[in-house]
C-alpha cells in the first residue's frame, strides 16, 4: 500500500458525548467489524477492559484500524474523563489528525475544550463531529455558534443535518457544491491568493476552493463540522468519505521532533532509517506487556534490531502486530503513520523511541499531566504486601500518569493519580488483575513542627554497672531559624568539656529528637548549639552521647513554645463564571486564603493557598459544585502556622499514632 494511503486520527472529547461509539459506528459501517459494538451492553470492541465493561466508560485508549475508498485509517479511542487525561494526550502524541466529538444536547463542554487545546497546541488537524443528532430536537444553529464562542471563527459546518430528533436522515455535502455561499466565503478567508481573485471578481473554481479547503484544514484555519448519528449510522459513511479525502498522512502532517546527538532535530517519514514511538503500554495476562507504536519513519518489518534510544538498549522487534480493540492480527511490514503492536521488549516503557543505531533520535516525550490527589492502601492481610507492590509496579507501568510511594515518615503507602474515579479503578485493578483486596484511608498529613524561642536543655545518659558502664552529659541551647533554613548544628565547646569525637554523635542525638518533636511531627527551623558537657574517660560512648543529645532537644524544645506547621498547597480552579460564587465559599470553608481572579476565555481561574490537611477528595466536590464543568491544578508552596483551635485536636492524634506505634 502506497505511504500517502496511509491516515490516522485521535478521537477526542468530554465523557460520554459519543466517541466510543462514533469509532465503533466507523468500523462497523467500513466492514472492518461484523457487529455494531454497544458500550452500554458490555460488548464494545474497544472499551475491553473489565473495568470498562463493568463502569459503562472508556479507560484506556485503544487502537482500530480499517480501509476505505483506498486508504488505510487507524483510529485510536482515548477517555473522555479528565481522571484519564494522560491516555488522552498519549493518543494525540501519536496522532496525526483529531475527530472532536461534541454531544449536541451538552455543548462543548470542559473535557472538549481542553482535549481540542491538546490537538490544538501540538497542530493537527481538528475536525468536529456532532454525534446523537437523532436524540437531539433542539436548535443545531445555537450549538454551532456556542462551538464558534469556545473554539474560534474557524469553526466552519460543512454539511447541513436534513431534519432533527427522530426526522434525522441525513446530511447535505456543502463542500459537492459551490451554492453555499457563506462556506465559499470562510474557505476564500484563509488564503490571501483566493481572497484578491474574489474581491477583483475573478471567478474561483471548485478545484482552487478544495486546494484552500485542505491547506486551511491543515493550518488550523478550518475546523470543519460535520453532522452523524452513530448508533442509527446516519452521516458515518459520509464522515469516512470526508476523511478518507481530507485527512492528513504522517507525510503531510506535523512533523516528529526530537534531539539528535545533542542537536535539535525534524524527523522525515521517508527517512531511510526506522523510527518508532512507543505512544502506550498495556499488561495482558499471557502475553505480558504489548507496546503500541507509531511508525515514525521508514519500513518497519520483523526480525530487525532497534535501539531504546531513551535506555541505550537494543531492542529485536519478533513479530509485528495491527490492532482491532483486543483483536490482533500480525503482519509483515507497517510503514509510516501505521499505527501497530510489538511485544517482548525487555527495556521499553511508554514515551520512548526505538530506532536505529546509526540514527539514534530521541523523540519529544508525552506531555503527561501530574498528579492530584491520593489516598493511602493497606493490604488486608500482611501475605499480601508483595502482592501489592507487584501490582502497583504493574500497573504504572502500563500509566504513567499514575504513582505510588511508601512515606517512611508516615508509615503509610500512597498512591496518587489524576481524581478519585483513577484510584478507584487502580484499586479495584489489583483486586481484578492480581488478586488483593486493599482498604483505603485518609492520607496523612506530613506536619511539621516548629518553636518561637529560645530555650536550653540538658541531657544525661549515665549507667554505672560492673565494668564499663555509660556516661554522657551535654548542654546545648537552641532557636529559631528563618522558614528558609531548615537547620544548623554549632559547636562551641571549648576546654575539652566534651572530646571531639563524641560531637557528632550528640548531633545524630539531636537530629533523632527532630524526627518527631514533643508535638508528635518533625522539627524544623532550629538552630542548635552544643555549649557544655561532661564526660567520662572510661565510661565515655558514642551511644552516650547520643542519647544524652536526643534528651536534651527533647527539654529544650518543650521549654521553647513549640508550634505545629502544615503544608499549604497553591491551587488554581478554572470554572464557569456561574458557580464561581460556590466554588470560592467552598474554598473559604476549607480555610482557604484567595489571592486573586482572573478570566481566562470563557472561565474564570482563582488561585488560592489551602492547607492540604482540607484538599482531600476536592475533585470530587468540584466536581459535584460545577457539574464536572469545574478542573484545578494543586502544587506544594509553603508551610504556615496550624490555628491554635486545629492544633491541639490534631497533636492529640498524632500522640495517639505514636501510641500506638
Amino acid at each position: 500500500m502506497a505511504k500517502k494511503e496511509i491516515k490516522n486520527f485521535v478521537i477526542i472529547g468530554h465523557a460520554s458525548s459519543g466517541k466510543t461509539t462514533l469509532a465503533e459506528s466507523l468500523l462497523y459501517n467500513s466492514n472492518a467489524t461484523s457487529r455494531l459494538g454497544d458500550v452500554d451492553k458490555g460488548n464494545s470492541n474497544l472499551d475491553f477492559d473489565s473495568q470498562e465493561i463493568k463502569r459503562k466508560i472508556t479507560i484506556n485508549l485503544s487502537v482500530a484500524n480499517t480501509e476505505w475508498n483506498g486508504n488505510k485509517l487507524y483510529f485510536i479511542d482515548t477517555p473522555g474523563f479528565l481522571d484519564f487525561e494522560g491516555e488522552v494526550r498519549a493518543g494525540v502524541r501519536a496522532a496525526d489528525n483529531a475527530i472532536c466529538v461534541i454531544d449536541p444536547s451538552q455543548g462543548p463542554d470542559v473535557g472538549t475544550e481542553r482535549f481540542f487545546e491538546v490537538a490544538k497546541k501540538k497542530g493537527i488537524p481538528i475536525i468536529f463531529v456532532v454525534t446523537k443528532m437523532k436524540t437531539f430536537d433542539g436548535d443545531i444553529d445555537e450549538v454551532i455558534s456556542k462551538m464558534k464562542d469556545v473554539f474560534g471563527g474557524s469553526v466552519t459546518p460543512i454539511q447541513t443535518p436534513e431534519g432533527v430528533g427522530e426526522g434525522f436522515s441525513g446530511v447535505k455535502d456543502l463542500l459537492k457544491s459551490t451554492e453555499d455561499e457563506s462556506l465559499k466565503e470562510s474557505i476564500i478567508e484563509t488564503s490571501e491568493e483566493l481572497l484578491d481573485k474574489y474581491m477583483a471578481g475573478e471567478e474561483i473554481s471548485d478545484k482552487e476552493l478544495k486546494e484552500a479547503f485542505k491547506r486551511g484544514l491543515k493550518n488550523g484555519n478550518i475546523y470543519p463540522v460535520l453532522f452523524v448519528d452513530s448508533k442509527a449510522g446516519i452521516g458515518v459513511k459520509e464522515l469516512l468519505d470526508f476523511i478518507a479525502d481530507y485527512g492528513l498522512t504522517t507525510f503531510e502532517s506535523v512533523r516528529e521532533k526530537g534531539v539528535l546527538n545533542g542537536e535539535e532535530a525534524i524527523v522525515e517519514p521517508d527517512n531511510e532509517n526506522i523510527v518508532l514511538f512507543v505512544f502506550k503500554v498495556l499488561q495482558e495476562a499471557h502475553l505480558g506487556e504489548l507496546f503500541f507504536i507509531k511508525v515514525v519513519s521508514g519500513k518497519m518489518e520483523p526480525g530487525i534490531e532497534l535501539l531504546n534510544t531513551n535506555k541505550g538498549k537494543m531492542e529485536k522487534i519478533s513479530q509485528l502486530y495491527e490492532v482491532l480493540g483486543k483483536e490482533r492480527k500480525e503482519v509483515k511490514s507497517l510503514l509510516p503513520g501505521s499505527l501497530g503492536l510489538v511485544v517482548k521488549l525487555k527495556e521499553t516503557k511508554t514515551g520512548d523511541t526505538l530506532a536505529t543505531k546509526k540514527y539514534p533520535v530521541v523523540l519529544s516525550p508525552i506531555e503527561l499531566p501530574e498528579p492530584l490527589v491520593n489516598v493511602a492502601i493497606l493490604p488486608k492481610t500482611r501475605e499480601d504486601q508483595e502482592k501489592v507492590m507487584e501490582g502497583l509496579n504493574k500497573i504504572k507501568t502500563e500509566d504513567p500518569t499514575f504513582y505510588f510511594k511508601y512515606d517512611t515518615e508516615l508509615k503509610q503507602t500512597q498512591i496518587f493519580g489524576l481524581g478519585e474515579v483513577h484510584l478507584d479503578v487502580i484499586v479495584s485493578k489489583l483486586k481484578d488483575k492480581f488478586g488483593v483486596d486493599v482498604n483505603t484511608d485518609r492520607p496523612k498529613i506530613p506536619y511539621r513542627e516548629s518553636i518561637r524561642k529560645k530555650a536550653e536543655g540538658f541531657g544525661k545518659f549515665v549507667k554505672q554497672t560492673g565494668g564499663h558502664g555509660q556516661y554522657g552529659v551535654c548542654n546545648i541551647r537552641i532557636e529559631p531559624l528563618p522558614k528558609d533554613q531548615e537547620y544548623e548544628f554549632k559547636d562551641e565547646i571549648f576546654g575539652g568539656a566534651i572530646p571531639n569525637q563524641f560531637i557528632p554523635s550528640v548531633e545524630n542525638g539531636v537530629k533523632k529528637a527532630m524526627e518527631r518533636g514533643v508535638l508528635g511531627a518533625k522539627v524544623v527551623n532550629v538552630r542548635v548549639v552544643l555549649y557544655d558537657g561532661k564526660y567520662h574517660p572510661v565510661d565515655s560512648s558514642n551511644f552516650a552521647f547520643e542519647v544524652a543529645g536526643s534528651l536534651a532537644f527533647k527539654d529544650a524544645e518543650g521549654k521553647a513554645d513549640p508550634y505545629l506547621l502544615e503544608p499549604i498547597y497553591l491551587v488554581e480552579v478554572r470554572i464557569p463564571e456561574q458557580y464561581m460564587g460556590d466554588v470560592m465559599g467552598d474554598l473559604n470553608a476549607r480555610r482557604g486564603r484567595i489571592l486573586g481572579m482572573e478570566a481566562e476565555g470563557r472561565y474564570q481561574k482563582i488561585k488560592a493557598y489551602v492547607p492540604l490537611a482540607e484538599l482531600y477528595r476536592y475533585s470530587s466536590t468540584l466536581r459535584s459544585i460545577t457539574k464536572g464543568r469545574g478542573t484545578f491544578t494543586m502544587k506544594f508552596d509553603h508551610y504556615d502556622e496550624v490555628p491554635r483551635e486545629i492544633s491541639q485536636k490534631i497533636v492529640e492524634e498524632l500522640k495517639k499514632e505514636q501510641e500506638s506505634e
